[in-house]
């Protein structure tokens, strides 16, 4: 359903606004989803399960050496995960993860048009 690999992503909160969270990764197999990244609060994991049949994700986000965030999203019929995160009972909003892709490097062949 989703692939391995590297990801991006934000979250929203109302008070700091958009938390990018730099490449990281993630890794689907059999309804279990691990990884680890690093965004603006610090260094991370990533635990969790998802549904193979609907998408849906459940994970926990722990910060190393702090706190917990819950992470409970859905496919968006785009390739990418968006939901809700939450820290109980303080704080939630809205989270996107999307699988990376990859930058140009200008190195690309140019392809001509007929």
């Amino acid at each position: 359903m989703y692939p391995s690999g590297k990801w991006e992503g934000f979250w929203v909160q109302e008070h700091v606004g958009r938390g990018p969270m730099t490449e990281f990764t993630l890794h689907f197999a059999g309804g279990r989803v691990r990884g680890d990244g690093k965004d603006m609060v610090g260094r991370f994991t990533f635990e969790g399960t998802y549904d193979e049949e609907t998408g849906a994700v459940r994970m926990v986000k722990q910060y190393r050496g702090a706190h917990q965030v819950l992470y409970e999203g859905r496919p968006d019929g785009e390739g990418s995960i968006q939901g809700t995160w939450t820290i109980w009972p303080y704080d939630s909003g809205p989270f996107v993860l999307r699988p990376a892709l990859p930058r140009p490097t200008g190195t690309e062949p140019v392809q001509e048009i007929s």
